[in-house]
Formats: structure tokens, C-alpha cells, sequence
């Protein structure tokens, strides 16, 4: 066995992918957060052990003993819920950071920390590559509090020697994940019998990676050593909306509609993105998957539990 890994959040479309991935490379896995599955399940994804709890401080004491890695997926999950309600964004995001580095400090100081937080925290920005030193200018709830999480993260690195490394995940997108541009443009795409009209101006940018390339990530940085260190997590190719949209009509053969755009702009979504992961690729990682393929998968994922 490689080692002791506990993933938060667990069940989440990130936490799972996750998980397998550590799994088939011999790591004991362990995850916590909320979520139903069956014992089968939960072995189908990875893990040895799953404990349906709230992330704090009590829960992790009582249910966790030391692990030599604990990957942070577990927190607030789009810029629309953050803005319907920042409070409990806060919650989950930011109070949760904050109980799992004081059990680290506490209870587990050896214990590495890699936190998978948000292009969001970017903001609002031009049209350009986008690198790690770039002044962070969150426009929305949940920027501003993958942000803070980010600073407490810092903080516990700087005053109590945690060893931490963020990664700034930008569009993730892959099969299961039921939410987002991808997810509602393709059940848009299914049912419409008209010409479909979609948020922005279609000239937006965004950066896709994904997910199971978002794993093998986390897996290249579980190898590494490491004190501090913040990466971009994108494929390193930006592509606009209007783009990706239409290549999504034509993965699902729909040549008899076609997309357009209303002008207007939803609140807290910057409007570019474009990830620089030069230094990410120093690791030794580089995506795999690009988006051509990632999308005729996407596309077959869901049409298959469309059936």
C-alpha cells in the first residue's frame, strides 16, 4: 500500500474521480462528507471507507485517524448557489477549510493538504493567458470564498508549517457531472424544437479540463514534495462559449437548430478565462484529454442515461 488518503467531499463528481483514481494506484482510501451510496458503490468507486459526517473538527477526530494526504474537494459548488445563498457558501466552503487545517495542526501535522480551489478567484480579467501570479479580483460569492480558503490555507502553512499545495481548477467538465453549461446546453439540445438562445454574447472564453485529468493531476502531486505551492488546473487552451456550444449541436447531430445568444450577462461569470499551466506541466503532468474527445463522450454519457 502507497499510503492513507482521505478525500472531502467525497461523493461529489470531483471527489470520485478522484478517489478511483488513487484506488487503482494502491493507496488506502478513505473519504468523508455527505452523500448516499451503497456499500457496492462506494467500493466501485474507491473506497475502503466512507463516513457520512459533517467536515469539522469533532467529526474528524472521532471518525479519521491520521492520514498521510487529505485532498480538499469538499466546499460550495457554483457562483449561482453562492449568490442565492452566500451564507451557507460560506459554510461549506470556508468554515470547512478552517476545521480541517486545525485538525491537521492538532491532530496530524505530518499530514499534506492539497486544496482543489477556483479560477474564480481570478475574477474579472482580459482576454489573456492567465498565470498563478496573477492579482486575484473575485466577482462573485464563491470566488471571494474559494479565496479566503486559500488565505487560511497560507495562514496554516506560514504560522504552523502545514504543507499545503491549491490548485485553481477552471472549467471541469466529464461523464456524470450533472450540472452546468455542459449538463443544461445538452438537455436543451435533446427536447428543442426551435432555434435555442443561450446567456452572454457567445464570445466568453473558458478553459476546459477534464475531470479525469483533474485526477491524474492530484495523483502527480501526491508524488511530489512539497511546502507551498500553487498551480493552474485547465488544459492551457481557451475556446468561446459560442464554440463550444455549437460543437456540442453537432456531437448530438442536431444540424436542423441552430444557437444563439441574448447579450446579457449573468451575474458573478467573468468573461474570460484562459489558464497558463506552464508550470503545472513542469510536474510532469499534461492533459490527455483534449476537448474533441471529451465531448463525443460526454455526449454518448448522455445519451445513454437519457435512454
Amino acid at each position: 500500500m502507497k499510503g492513507k488518503v482521505l478525500i472531502t467531499g467525497g461523493l461529489g463528481f470531483i471527489g470520485r474521480n478522484i478517489a478511483h483514481q488513487f484506488k487503482e494506484n494502491g493507496y488506502f482510501v478513505i473519504g468523508i462528507g455527505h452523500g448516499k451510496a451503497t456499500v457496492n458503490e462506494l467500493q466501485e468507486i474507491g473506497f475502503d471507507e466512507w463516513h457520512e459526517a459533517d467536515l469539522s473538527l469533532e467529526s474528524l477526530e472521532k471518525y479519521i485517524s491520521p492520514p498521510d494526504l487529505i485532498i480538499h474537494c469538499a466546499g460550495g459548488s457554483t457562483v449561482g448557489i453562492s449568490l442565492e445563498n452566500p451564507y451557507l457558501d460560506f459554510h461549506k466552503t470556508v468554515n470547512s477549510t478552517l476545521e480541517l487545517l486545525e485538525y491537521i495542526r492538532v491532530c496530524s501535522p505530518q499530514t499534506s493538504l492539497i486544496y482543489l480551489s477556483s479560477a474564480a478567484i481570478y475574477g474579472s480579467k482580459e482576454d489573456k493567458l492567465i498565470d498563478v501570479n496573477e492579482y486575484s479580483n473575485p466577482v462573485s460569492p464563491y470566488g471571494f470564498h474559494k479565496l479566503a480558503s486559500e488565505n487560511l490555507c497560507k495562514s496554516y502553512n506560514y504560522n504552523f508549517n502545514i504543507k499545503v499545495a491549491i490548485v485553481r481548477l477552471f472549467s471541469i467538465y466529464g461523464e456524470g457531472l450533472q450540472k452546468q453549461l455542459l449538463w443544461e446546453a445538452s438537455r436543451k439540445i435533446v427536447s428543442a424544437k426551435n432555434d435555442l438562445v443561450f446567456f452572454g454574447t457567445g464570445d466568453e472564453t473558458r478553459d476546459w479540463l477534464h475531470v479525469k485529468d483533474v485526477a491524474k493531476l492530484v495523483m502527480c502531486l501526491a508524488s511530489q514534495s512539497f511546502h507551498f505551492l500553487i498551480l493552474n488546473g485547465g488544459f492551457g487552451e481557451r475556446i468561446t462559449v459560442k464554440e463550444i456550444l455549437n460543437r456540442l449541436l453537432n456531437e448530438f447531430g442536431r444540424t436542423d437548430i441552430k444557437i444563439g445568444f441574448n447579450d446579457q450577462t449573468k451575474i458573478g461569470d467573468p468573461k474570460y478565462y484562459h489558464a497558463d499551466i506552464s508550470d503545472t506541466n513542469k510536474l510532469g503532468w499534461i492533459p490527455s484529454i483534449d476537448l474533441s474527445e471529451g465531448l463525443k463522450n460526454y455526449v454518448e454519457w448522455f445519451k445513454s442515461i437519457e435512454e
